[in-house]
């Protein structure tokens, strides 16, 4: 079966994203959004292929912000 030919669980948007299993169900909950947008109409998680693939395209643009403590100078 090919991967595009249903819904993506958390495991198969995990191996997408290069995140693991684990966080891509805390997300869920905690997080939302930081994900693409799910299938609503399911209780479980569940998300089409093509609008991960879409979403992950126009969140690569998105100006990435410098994280962390800022460092001392001297």
């Amino acid at each position: 079966m090919n991967e595009d030919d249903g819904l993506w669980t958390p495991r198969e948007l995990a191996k997408f994203l290069s995140y693991s299993e684990t966080t891509i169900c805390r997300m869920v909950s905690q997080s939302p959004e930081k994900l693409p947008p799910r299938v609503a109409a399911l209780a479980r998680p569940r998300w089409l292929p093509e609008v991960a693939r879409e979403w992950a395209k126009e969140s690569s643009d998105l100006p990435i912000g410098r994280g962390g403590r800022p460092r001392k100078i001297r």
